[in-house]
């Protein structure tokens, strides 16, 4: 299917299954889906390219994928979500930070 073998699939599905239940007492199911499909459209769109790194085994490039794609996901919500490291971030940018103003 796609091109790609039973096994790849298998991981994929395995791998998103574990993504959209981890976290579930604490995120909305909105949130863990959006984060789920957007690993796996990571993992499936860069796995062929990403598989001349790890042994041309595409299976392992997607699950490396999709854990390092959580992983930013996850990064990137929470410092979008801390407002009081964003205000500190753009007063330091635009010179105001550290009691300079």
């Amino acid at each position: 299917m796609f091109g790609k073998g039973l096994e790849y699939w298998a991981v994929l599905v395995g791998m998103s299954l574990y993504v959209a239940t981890r976290d579930a007492e604490k995120e909305a199911l909105k949130t863990r889906l959006a984060k789920t499909a957007a690993s796996a459209f990571l993992a499936y769109g860069m796995s062929d390219d990403f598989a001349g790194y790890v042994s041309n085994n595409e299976t392992f490039a997607a699950v490396i994928i999709m854990g390092f794609g959580l992983f930013a996901l996850d990064l990137g919500t929470a410092l979008l979500m801390d407002r009081e490291f964003i205000k500190d971030l753009i007063k330091s940018k635009l010179g105001k930070g550290n009691g300079n103003g």
